[in-house]
């Protein structure tokens, strides 16, 4: 009886000091509470909306002069109110006009390659005849 109790005696002991070698963990404080804020936003005008939306999608609106150059074979272009020289590859009959005036959206074609060495080649879309100024007939120099 008195091994059992030595015995009883020693694991009780180990256990403690076993329990007692351990690091406790740290505890971690409470997440101090947040209190929400109020924040105030203005809701952009839908113009604003649409324009963002256009142009990230890199759809330019813009107004130009349909013009044709007699050079390379002869081709169709746009000379846009801000200067810009517009290579249209999808201009339809009903504007290939010299001297049309036209509002339209175009994007960038970035994927294709033309023989014409002018302007930046472009899809256009939402065409909308605004005008007729005179034609130059064909000349180069525009």
């Amino acid at each position: 009886m008195r091994t059992s109790l030595t015995l009883s005696a020693s694991i009780i002991a180990l256990l403690l000091v076993q329990g007692c070698n351990q690091q406790a963990e740290p505890q971690s404080e409470p997440a101090p509470a947040v209190e929400p804020a109020i924040v105030v936003v203005e809701a952009p005008e839908a113009e604003d909306v649409k324009a963002d939306i256009q142009s990230q999608k890199g759809i330019v609106m813009l107004e130009g002069t349909v013009r044709f150059f007699d050079l390379e074979g002869g081709f169709w272009g746009i000379l846009t109110d801000d200067g810009q020289q517009i290579l249209p590859s999808n201009l339809a009959k009903e504007y290939q006009k010299d001297g049309l005036r036209l509002s339209f959206s175009t994007t960038e074609v970035t994927d294709m390659m033309t023989i014409q060495q002018w302007g930046i080649l472009s899809t256009l879309s939402n065409i909308e005849v605004i005008g007729q100024v005179e034609s130059k007939g064909g000349n180069p120099l525009i």
